[in-house]
C-alpha cells in the first residue's frame, strides 16, 4: 500500500460506525480523496480540531487498489479557519463554497489552481465586510466554472463566430452559450456591458483586489443569476447551500 503525503483542503465530514469518520479532502496533490479516519470521533481524537471544514491539513493516506475509500493515517493541521465561523452566514458561505469544489472536481484529479483559488479565497474572506462577502461569493462561482470548463467564452458568439465588443449587450443560452446581438433571439439571460466588465475583472484581478472596490449591486445581481444558472445546469440540482444563506442569492 503506497503512502500518499499532501497539503489538503477538508471539505466535509461524515459519522462512519460510531468511532470513525469519513473524511472528504482536496489535496494540492492528487485532487479530491475520500478517506476514513479511523477514531476520529472518539473524545480524544489524534485527529483532534484537525477535520473542520475548510481546514487546510498536511495530510498522510494510504491508498489500496480497487478500494474507494483512501484511509487517513496522519492529519496535521497548516491552518484553521475557526476563525472566520463568526455567523451563520459565515458558515453557510463556506459551505457553499465546499458544494462547488465537492461538486465540480472530480476524484483524484489534481488541481493546482483550485487549490491556490481556495486558500487566496480564504484569506481575502478573512477581511472581507458583508459587502464584500457577496463579490466574492460571485467571484469563487465565476472561477470554480471556469477551471472546470463550464464558464462560456465571451468574446465569441456561440452562432455566428463573430467577436463581441465589450460594449455589446449579449444573452447566455439555455445550453449555456453566448448570443451577440445579432443572433440575439431574446431567451437566455442577459448581459449588459457593465456586467461584461465585472467579470472581465474577475477574471484578471486576484480576489482581494476585486472586492477592494465592491461593484454595483445591479451588474453582481446580474452575474449571480447567470452563475447561479450555469452552475444548477451543469450540477443538474440546485444548490443546498443557497438554502441557508438566501439574502445572498441573486433574483433570477
Amino acid at each position: 500500500m503506497p503512502i500518499h503525503e499532501t497539503d489538503a483542503f477538508v471539505l466535509r465530514t461524515y459519522a462512519l460506525k460510531e468511532t470513525d469518520k469519513i473524511g472528504v479532502f482536496f489535496g494540492r496533490e492528487g485532487g479530491k480523496v475520500r478517506g476514513v479516519a479511523h477514531g476520529a470521533r472518539k473524545l480524544r481524537s489524534r485527529f483532534g480540531a484537525s477535520l473542520e471544514p475548510f481546514t487546510e491539513v498536511a495530510i498522510s493516506y494510504f491508498q489500496t487498489e480497487h478500494r474507494e475509500l483512501v484511509s487517513v493515517s496522519s492529519c496535521e493541521i497548516i491552518r484553521s479557519q475557526f476563525d472566520l465561523i463568526t455567523s451563520g452566514e459565515m458558515l453557510a458561505l463556506l459551505d457553499h463554497f465546499v458544494e462547488l469544489v465537492d461538486g465540480f472536481m472530480p476524484e483524484h484529479e489534481s488541481n493546482e489552481r483550485v487549490y491556490r483559488l481556495i486558500g487566496a479565497t480564504l484569506q481575502a474572506l478573512r477581511k472581507a465586510t458583508p459587502k464584500q462577502c457577496t463579490a466574492l461569493i460571485r467571484y469563487f462561482e465565476i472561477w470554480m466554472l471556469k477551471l472546470a470548463g463550464f464558464f462560456p467564452d465571451l468574446r465569441f458568439c456561440g452562432l455566428c463566430q463573430r467577436e463581441s465588443g465589450q460594449d455589446e449587450t449579449v444573452r447566455i443560452s439555455e445550453d449555456g452559450a453566448m448570443r451577440c446581438s445579432h443572433c440575439n433571439d431574446r431567451t437566455g439571460g442577459e448581459l449588459r456591458p457593465d456586467s461584461r466588465r465585472l467579470i472581465q475583472a474577475i477574471i484578471e484581478q486576484g480576489p482581494a483586489l476585486f472586492i477592494s472596490s465592491p461593484p454595483e449591486p445591479r451588474p453582481l445581481g446580474e452575474v449571480g443569476s447567470l452563475t447561479t444558472r450555469l452552475i444548477e445546469r451543469t450540477l443538474e440540482r440546485p444548490l443546498r447551500s443557497y438554502e441557508f444563506f438566501g439574502r445572498l442569492q441573486p433574483v433570477s
